[in-house]
C-alpha cells in the first residue's frame, strides 16, 4: 500500500470532501497489509496461480500475485466475489504492475457485473495483445462482454511494464466508464448486464495487484471510514480454452 504524508491544507480539503459526501462508503478494501476498517475484507483463496507475498522489488509492501503464464482453460484466470449477484451500481478499482509476459500477452481485466461464471463484463488493458486480429496490438483497453468476448468499447492508452497502473471500472445503470490513472478512457451505454459481482481476470501474464476496492455509487468513503471487518471468499471461474 502506498503511504502519503498530508499537510494542513490537504487535511482541511479532505475533511470538506466527507462532510459534502456523507453517504459515500467503500464496500470491499484490501490492501494486503491488513489495514482494517468500516468495510468488508477480501478472503483470498489457495490457488496456484495466487499467492499474496511481498512486491518484487519492494520487500516492505504486500501484494497479490496472479500469475497465469501456463495456466490452461481448467486453471483460473479470473476470480469473483461469491454472493454480489444482485449488485447494481459501484466502482472496482484497484493498482496493477505487469511484470511477466508471454509472447502474445501482456494485461490484466476488472470484472463487473458478474452473473455468474460465464456471464459478466470484462475491461482489460494491455501492454500487448497479439490476437484475434486486434489493431493496434499494443497498448490498449478493450471491454468484453461474456460469452462471445464481442468488444464493446475500446481506446489506446499507454500500459506500460513492470510500473504501477492506477486502474478502475465503474458500472452504472446501463453506462460502464473505464478509467486508468485516475482518468477517465472509454466506456458504452448499451451494458448487457444490469447487475452482477465483480472480480478480477489476468490471462497469460503474471501482474502484481494492490489496493483493491469496491465502492458504491456516491463514492469512495476509504479516507474516513474505521471498524469491524468481515471476511468473504474469492472463488475461481472456470470455462473452456479461450480461442484467441
Amino acid at each position: 500500500m502506498v503511504k502519503y504524508v498530508l499537510c494542513l491544507p490537504c487535511v482541511l480539503l479532505l475533511l470538506l470532501v466527507v462532510a459534502t459526501n456523507v453517504d459515500s462508503k467503500t464496500l470491499y478494501y484490501d490492501d494486503f497489509d491488513g489495514t482494517k476498517g468500516d468495510w468488508k475484507s477480501l478472503e483470498w483463496p489457495k490457488l496456484e496461480t495466487i499467492q499474496v507475498e511481498k512486491e518484487v522489488g519492494n520487500p516492505k509492501n504486500t501484494v497479490l500475485t496472479f500469475d497465469t503464464r501456463n495456466a490452461g482453460g481448467a486453471l483460473a484466470d479470473a476470480l469473483f466475489i461469491d454472493g454480489n449477484e444482485d449488485m447494481t451500481d459501484y466502482t472496482m478499482k484497484l493498482r496493477f504492475r505487469i511484470i511477466e509476459e508471454t509472447d502474445k500477452f501482456a494485461a490484466a481485466g476488472i470484472i463487473v457485473r458478474a452473473a455468474g461464471p460465464k456471464g459478466y463484463i470484462c475491461a482489460e488493458a494491455a501492454n500487448k495483445r497479439n490476437c484475434c486480429g486486434q489493431n493496434p496490438p499494443h497498448n490498449i483497453i478493450n471491454v468484453f462482454e461474456v460469452p462471445g468476448w464481442k468488444i464493446v468499447a475500446d481506446t489506446k492508452v499507454g500500459i506500460p511494464l513492470d510500473k504501477w497502473v492506477d486502474y478502475a471500472v465503474t458500472a452504472k445503470g446501463k453506462s460502464i466508464t473505464v478509467h486508468v490513472n485516475d482518468k477517465e478512457v472509454c466506456g458504452y451505454n448499451k451494458a448487457l448486464y444490469l447487475k452482477g459481482g465483480f472480480g478480477i481476470r489476468i490471462w497469460k501474464t503474471k501482474v502484481l495487484i494492490d489496493n483493491v476496492e469496491i465502492f458504491d455509487s456516491e463514492g469512495s468513503s476509504l479516507a474516513v471510514d474505521a471498524g469491524g471487518k468481515l471476511a468473504t471468499v474469492w472463488s475461481q471461474i472456470k470455462f473452456p480454452e479461450r480461442k484467441r
